[in-house]
Formats: structure tokens, C-alpha cells, sequence
């Protein structure tokens, strides 16, 4: 019976997008360093945990047997409007354009090569991430003041 019940199931309203990216930049600043920090990414990637959730992973894919990718995450909700992306078996396709209003900000890998989990963080964020599938952007800041900007092209 599963198999028969598992072929009237529609869509699934999870799983991952990702491609890869040209141009993309990072900024970020903070209040122990105040001047701006730039980096840059390779890919990004979108995951749908269900419709109208959406994080969005600025990556710089690990190289050289190096142990996690950096990476610049913005979190939220898509935005009133927004179609969330069209998944199936985990793979999606994003309804392009989405609006996303960020509520958390998370990094890994970002800066001076320490210890992996001395370098991976998240915290609450307010701002929001514009993707039309030729351009993305996203920016946020967090309570102290901290601000991220990520901006790429596909």
C-alpha cells in the first residue's frame, strides 16, 4: 500500500537549491571591528525546510582537504507575495523573484583560520534578501549593531 499511497502525494514543501555564482561579495562590520571585512563566495544555495521558510548559504566551497566551508547565512520567511520554491524527492526550484524577510544571521568558516567551531555562529538579524535568479542580494543587522551585505550574480 505505501508505494500506491506515496504516488497520490503532491509536491514536497522541502529541499535545496543551489548554483553557482561569477561575481559575489561579502561585507561585513561589527562593533569590535569596526572597518569593513570583505570576502568573497563561490556558490549560492537556498533550503526550503517547508514552504515559507527559506535559508539562503553565501558559500566558498572548502578547499584542500580543509574540514567546513565558509559561509554567510541569512534566515527568515518569505515575504507576503512570495512563492515558495517547488520541490521534489529534496530538489527545488525557485519561484523566482523571492523576497525574503530575515530573521536570524549565521557564519561558519568566515574569517582568520581558527578552530571550526570557534568561527560558526548565529544570531538574531532584522533586514532582508532580494533574489531574481540574475541578481542576489541580501543585508541584515543584528542587535550590537553588526551589519552583513552578501550581493552576487549568477
Amino acid at each position: 500500500w505505501a508505494p500506491l499511497l506515496g504516488q497520490e502525494l503532491r509536491g514536497e514543501d522541502f529541499g535545496r537549491w543551489e548554483g553557482g555564482l561569477r561575481r559575489c561579495r561579502i561585507v561585513s562590520t561589527s562593533r569590535q571591528a569596526p572597518q569593513q571585512q570583505t570576502s568573497s563566495c563561490r556558490m549560492l544555495r537556498l533550503d526550503q525546510q517547508m514552504e515559507g521558510l527559506l535559508t539562503v548559504r553565501f558559500l566558498q566551497p572548502a578547499g584542500g582537504g580543509a574540514f567546513l566551508d565558509r559561509q554567510l547565512v541569512f534566515a527568515g520567511v518569505l515575504a507576503e507575495g512570495t512563492r515558495g520554491m517547488q520541490c521534489q524527492a529534496s530538489r527545488c526550484e525557485p519561484r523566482w523573484p523571492q523576497r525574503l524577510r530575515v530573521s536570524a544571521e549565521g557564519q561558519a568558516g568566515i574569517g582568520q583560520a581558527t578552530a571550526a567551531l570557534g568561527q560558526t555562529r548565529a544570531q538574531l538579524a532584522s533586514g532582508h534578501c532580494q533574489l531574481d535568479g540574475r541578481a542576489f542580494r541580501c543585508e541584515a543587522v543584528g542587535s550590537q549593531g553588526e551589519r552583513w551585505q552578501a550581493e552576487a550574480t549568477p
